[in-house]
């Protein structure tokens, strides 16, 4: 059996997890933005809100800063360190480097919330630190309509929280059969209260549709739309238009339009690069299809848009419908989109802003091929629609990607085992989960976050990774605990890279059901969700009404408590006979295995398997059970590297009654006596053994 091995980082449960040469590395739990404002009791759109909100890279701080002496808040430490780059902040220095008169600057600052010089608008208040939640908690009766008093159905929405104004929030959404212009909802004060506007209506476009919307630095809001004109000559135009708002969303300007000379531009989506250190701040992009193929088009800031450029090829077998597109801190572009004809997911990067883009990669493969139709999405259908995120991961990236389609159970395993109509159908849709943790290069074995035993389904999720923390939060149409007709809007939470997710929390204080009699779009094809140091917004198409409209609500969902992990990779040598060892800190109440492997085992056997001793002690073998996250160990064959996450914790109490805080442990990974004919069965590679000490 050949073992090959070599160092990888794993990420656990209770957050993101860095290997050190020193060994523990402690895992910070930031502050939200609303506790910081809450903190400084800092009036809503003020200019300290703005400041604070632009400096909430608490990467650029050590971990133990979040719960260090230092009176100075983070917020001012971020700004400061950002200001003075090559300064020495040291851990062992007590000021942590930076200068006491910080305090008093602070103090000023929330006396003259404007920042300007003069007379204090306010005297400053005793401040109690507020308690911050467990996890993921929101008030059911704080989700609210935006779309406003409106009789005419509203669906497929788009949100975004602005990254250097987060008390500045844009919406907007499809109203086809009322004004057939965009609606643009729109928030001034983080949430609390909206107002309602729409983007003119051109003389060449009959009705607009597909919303998308963001923000560049300036505080100028992008909104795009596919404007659809039909002659009557039994012909139709689509091509996509930018649009701009200088006010937060009251009004609206034409950009330009950015599909060229395409006149079949379909289901786009925006991103703009929000970083401060990339080198394409502000650049737009626009992911799409046009006809089969995937296409990229990007306002240069200060410029105009290029031309559309193909990014799919021949790996692209039908129609590259329902693509998304991120960046990272460092400029670098991701794009995702599936193919109806491959039935397979793919992923392409760019390192130079988006002027080219490498060859697609696939990051898994569907049952399904384009939509499924389910009872509660029966006249439209729901879109096996790909979301994506990134995050920086040590000197890479991990890149993550979600989308919803069948469950791959018997019987659930092709385009024709829809559920359709059947409310007692045993075929359900579910929400799948892949990441990457070397910057898209290998996919871990796509896997469900919430497969539940109920005959229910879930659809139209999206996916935001909060960049402040890391944290993933996503959210899903759920029709468990209702009639299979009716949903409800779930929020999911992950503060391990989506190894583990935590559990549903239910966002919607009512049920929408499909079978209402306004029921021109149902449920739309997608939604939105943004999230900002601790903060989700989500918006979704609601039909409690009879109708169609677009709702949102606050979800507060701060990081999990600081922690310290220890990463051990198994080295090569150590694995010449398949037998590893590996010492367990005391006190460690998380220890995790995590490796990526290949495997060529025979259809219906199972020889391999993984066995655990514990100080010495007869080996236990691991169970099924625990494997958290990816793939299953000795079983099954894959053409490509899988990843599986195993929770070493399950065997150490099978042996010995405890978890593996404090002991030793010998793991035996064996093939057993199967052979292939190419002499080998099992691959093993990048695996290591993370530990996390509370």
């Amino acid at each position: 059996m050949k073992k090959q091995f070599s160092f990888a980082c794993a990420l656990l449960t209770a957050g993101l997890c860095v290997a050190s040469a020193a060994g523990a590395a402690p895992r910070a739990s930031w502050p939200s933005l609303k506790s910081q404002l809450a903190e400084g009791n800092v009036p809503a759109g003020s200019a300290l809100e703005k400041l604070i909100a632009r400096n909430q890279e608490f990467q650029l701080l050590r971990p133990e800063e979040a719960n260090d002496k230092i009176s100075i808040p983070l917020w001012l430490r971020v700004m400061w360190r950002k200001q003075h780059p090559k300064g020495e902040f040291l851990a062992t220095d007590g000021t942590g480097g930076y200068p006491l008169v910080l305090n008093e600057l602070n103090e000023w600052m929330e006396s003259h919330p404007d920042l300007k010089s003069g007379p204090g608008v306010r005297e400053p208040e005793e401040k109690k630190k507020p308690k911050p939640p467990s996890g993921p908690s929101v008030s059911s009766d704080e989700d609210r309509r935006i779309s406003g008093n409106s009789f005419s159905p509203h669906s497929e929405s788009d949100i975004r929280v602005n990254p250097w104004d987060p008390s500045r929030i844009i919406s907007a959404s499809n109203n086809i059969r009322g004004s057939g212009v965009l609606g643009v909802y729109y928030s001034s004060d983080g949430g609390a209260t909206w107002k309602q506007s729409s983007l003119p209506h051109p003389g060449d476009e009959n009705f607009q549709s597909d919303p998308t919307v963001d923000w560049t630095s300036d505080g100028t809001a992008w909104a795009t739309e596919i404007g659809i004109l039909s002659n009557g000559d039994n012909s139709a135009s689509l091509r996509l238009r930018a649009w701009r708002s200088q006010d937060g969303g009251a009004t609206w300007t034409q950009d330009a339009t950015i599909s060229g000379s395409q006149d079949e531009a379909d289901k786009q989506m925006m991103w703009v690069d929000h970083s401060d250190s990339s080198p394409f701040k502000d650049t737009i992009y626009v992911i799409y299809h046009n006809g089969r193929h995937v296409f990229v088009t990007r306002h240069i800031p200060g410029g105009s848009w290029t031309e559309p450029m193909q990014i799919s090829g021949g790996e692209t077998t039908g129609t590259g419908i329902g693509s998304d597109i991120k960046t990272d801190p460092n400029g670098n572009v991701y794009a995702f989109w599936p193919d109806t004809g491959s039935r397979r997911i793919y992923f392409a990067r760019s390192t130079n802003g988006g002027e080219s883009f490498g060859k697609p990669v696939v990051i898994g493969s569907t049952s399904q091929s384009f939509q499924t139709d389910l009872p509660a999405q029966h006249n439209r259908g729901a879109l096996v629609y790909v979301t994506g995120g990134v995050y920086p991961s040590g000197r890479t990236y991990a890149v993550y990607a979600a989308w919803a389609e069948l469950s791959g159970a018997t019987g659930c395993r092709t385009p024709f085992d829809d559920p359709r109509d059947n409310v007692n159908s045993a075929c359900k849709n579910r929400v799948w989960f892949s990441r990457s943790t070397n910057a898209g290069t290998k996919w871990a074995k796509p896997r469900m976050i919430n497969n539940q035993t109920s005959k229910s389904d879930q659809f139209n999720p999206w996916l935001a990774v909060d960049p402040a923390t890391g944290q993933l939060g996503i959210m899903y149409y759920d029709s468990v605990g209702e009639e299979r007709t009716s949903v409800n809007v779930f929020f999911q939470a992950s503060n391990d890279g989506g190894q583990k997710w935590g559990a549903p929390v239910r966002i919607s204080s009512a049920p929408s059901n499909s079978l209402s009699p306004d029921d021109a779009n149902q449920f739309g094809d997608y939604n939105a969700l943004s999230g900002l140091a601790g903060t989700y917004f989500p918006s979704w198409t609601d039909r409690r009404g009879q109708h169609e409209e677009i709702w949102t609500v606050p979800i507060y969902s701060p990081a999990r408590t600081a922690t310290a992990c220890r990463t051990v990779n198994l080295s090569t040598a150590s694995l010449a006979t398949g037998i590893a060892s590996v010492n367990v800190p005391a006190g460690a109440t998380e220890t995790e295995l995590a490796l990526w492997h290949r495997r060529n085992f025979t259809s219906g056997l199972n020889t391999g398997s993984l066995k655990v001793a514990v100080d010495g002690g007869t080996p236990v073998a691991v169970p099924a059970s625990a494997i958290v996250a990816g793939a299953p160990l000795a079983k099954g064959r894959d053409a490509s590297p899988v990843n599986t996450v195993v929770d070493l914790d399950a065997a150490c109490r099978a042996a010995t009654g405890g978890n593996c805080g404090g002991h030793s442990l010998r793991l035996f990974f064996s093939a057993g006596a199967e052979k292939s004919a190419a002499g080998d069965v099992w691959f093993l590679d990048d695996a290591s053994v993370t530990s996390c000490t509370p």
